[in-house]
């Protein structure tokens, strides 16, 4: 209803969990830093928790994107199951054969234990992930335990990673489950988001719909904030009618006062019972208090710095209050305040060096990371012109728009928002994007991969990090560059003509039909299929500019710089 009146090209806050719209904020990615360290130390389990609503599944999503390739993973979204009907799920995900539906536990074990023991002799890892683990009965947890008993003389074969909410950590501190707990080789828990980080969370899906982030202003945001309590998908909800608020009143910006309402609108009408019961209990208090200490029934030393922690309203933490206060002036009013837009991402104070708190695991890498790239502040355009030195371009340092003088002389630049897979498998250079915990984003090159190390440029200086450092900084935003040619054409679907179907059909080695070799038939799409899986791509048959340039650097030509050194 509003997407034309805020110029939008689809809802930004929809809960639906679309990839496209993945915000990682800094905690969710020291999160996602833990899992991968887990996962990379092998075995024993690996457990988030977080309240409802905190990104634990936006954040599963993203750890299936950054996984290893030689991982293999069974998904278990409904845990409400007995033991052997758990095993029969992760065998399912795994496409483990096993003797009909009434197979016994002795027989999934056995068969999950062969197909363990034969990935581990082809060199692959296996991981079972279980969502909302709080709702695993004890049973069914020990049997989870068990099945981490499978295992070689060097190595554990199944690593379990449970996701749950915060019961679940006081589930594994019983007594009982003691045996699992001292298992558990890495733990986070994913707090609400801080007010900067709603800013920014807002911010971000605005911009991914196509609209401006500044359409909310900063009373709004902090409003929305006060009241999801840093929940995003609370966040999601009240913008979301915020939205269609201004709309209705026929503003181009929400307002404060706009935010307060959308949210009271969505608050159950039992809450708002409860809180008109709260403030008239709160001003009977104060009245009768206040009464007292008229007439000097109370001692002075109590007075007024009694009342002040109950009267004033706090979020559960400190820190977005003391963040408000800051990026509003101190100002102790929300309503009173001006609708004035967010201040700049700049102005957050940054991250001190080599902090251990960014990113505690691995200790050794992820701090080093993260101040390499903080102390680099070159620019994106900066970033740019080192890409455009690995295919032997020299562009002016003056140069704003090197993009633009590089299509001159034959190259073109391409953004895309991609996964570290679809990056390792295009093997092409590329400029990554990376952001800090304060918010501030940095741009470096990736030049250079072997095994899980990645050489990454800004300017003259380089450095090599673990992949497991780097990542949990990464946005997903990436360019590469490519020369014009087989890639700088349109789009092509099954039943196309066009001489660009002659050159994919040679790269692919498939016969040419009937119809001749510039018609793009039901055989070809099939290669095309089987090519993009390949790649990390989408399986979809179409031919866009990642499939071309997948097929590009699969041709290994001359004079195209790579990743990964060619192999014979």
């Amino acid at each position: 209803m509003y997407t034309q009146h805020f110029r939008l090209t689809e809802l930004p806050f929809s809960i639906a969990p679309n990839p496209r719209y993945l915000y990682l904020s800094p905690q969710h990615r020291e999160a996602l830093a833990h899992l991968l360290y887990g996962i990379g130390v092998g075995g024993g389990f690996v457990v988030l928790t977080g309240e409802v609503g905190t990104g634990k599944t936006t954040l599963c999503r993203a750890l299936l994107d950054q996984l290893p390739e030689d991982v293999d993973i069974a998904l278990i979204f409904n845990p409400r199951l007995n033991s052997r009907e758990l095993l029969a799920g992760i065998c399912d995900e795994l496409h483990i054969p096993y003797t009909g539906p009434r197979a016994s536990l002795k027989q999934l074990i056995d068969a999950l234990n062969q197909y363990l023991l034969d990935s581990h002799a082809r060199g692959r890892r296996v991981i079972a992930l279980i969502d909302e683990a709080q709702n695993l009965r004890f049973d069914v947890l020990e049997q989870v335990r068990l099945l981490t008993n499978l295992e070689t003389n060097q190595t554990k074969l199944l690593q379990i990673i449970l996701v749950g909410q915060p019961e679940l950590n006081q589930i594994l501190d019983r007594p009982n489950l003691r045996q699992l707990s001292q298992r558990i080789t890495a733990r986070y828990h994913l707090n609400p988001l801080s007010l900067s980080e709603t800013r920014d969370y807002i911010g971000h899906r605005m911009n991914v719909a196509s609209g401006s982030d500044q359409v909310f202003t900063w009373p709004a945001i902090r409003a929305i904030h006060h009241k999801a309590r840093g929940i995003p998908r609370l966040i999601n909800l009240i913008s979301d009618r915020a939205l269609l608020g201004a709309y209705t009143l026929g503003k181009n910006r929400v307002s404060g006062r706009v935010a307060w309402r959308a949210a009271r609108e969505l608050t159950s009408p039992a809450r708002r019972e409860q809180g008109r019961r709260l403030t008239g209990l709160l001003a009977l208090l104060l009245a009768t208090l206040a009464g007292a200490l008229y007439l000097n029934a109370i001692p002075n030393p109590l007075s007024w710095a009694f009342l002040q922690p109950p009267l004033i309203a706090k979020t559960p933490s400190t820190e977005p209050a003391t963040e408000a206060r800051q990026a509003a002036g101190n100002s102790p009013s929300l309503q009173a305040e001006p609708d004035a837009g967010p201040p700049a991402a700049d102005t957050l104070p940054p991250p001190p060096a080599g902090d251990p708190g960014l990113v505690q695991s691995p200790p050794s890498q992820a701090p080093e990371f993260s101040a390499w790239i903080a102390y680099s502040k070159k620019t994106q355009a900066n970033a740019v012109r080192r890409l455009l030195s690995q295919w032997s371009l020299k562009l002016p340092d003056s140069s704003t728009d090197p993009c633009e003088l590089a299509a001159v002389q034959g190259f073109r630049c391409q953004p895309m928002q991609s996964s570290w897979i679809q990056v390792k498998k295009l093997n092409l250079p590329a400029v990554l994007e990376f952001v800090l915990p304060s918010g501030v984003k940095r741009y470096a090159v990736v030049t250079r991969l072997r095994d899980e190390q990645v050489e990454l440029a800004v300017e003259d200086a380089s450095a090599t990090f673990n992949a497991h450092a780097m990542l949990p900084y990464w946005t997903g935003n990436a360019m590469v560059v490519w020369k014009s040619g087989e890639a700088d054409q349109k789009t092509l679907k099954p039943g196309s003509d066009a001489p660009l179907v002659a050159w994919v059909r040679r790269q692919l080695k498939v016969a040419v039909p009937s119809e001749g070799e510039s018609h793009y038939d039901d055989t070809l799409k099939a290669k095309v299929i089987e090519f993009q899986e390949s790649r990390g791509l989408k399986p979809d048959g179409i031919i866009g500019t990642l499939t071309l340039l997948s097929l590009q650097t699969a041709d290994r030509t001359a004079g195209i710089p790579r990743l990964t050194p060619a192999t014979p």
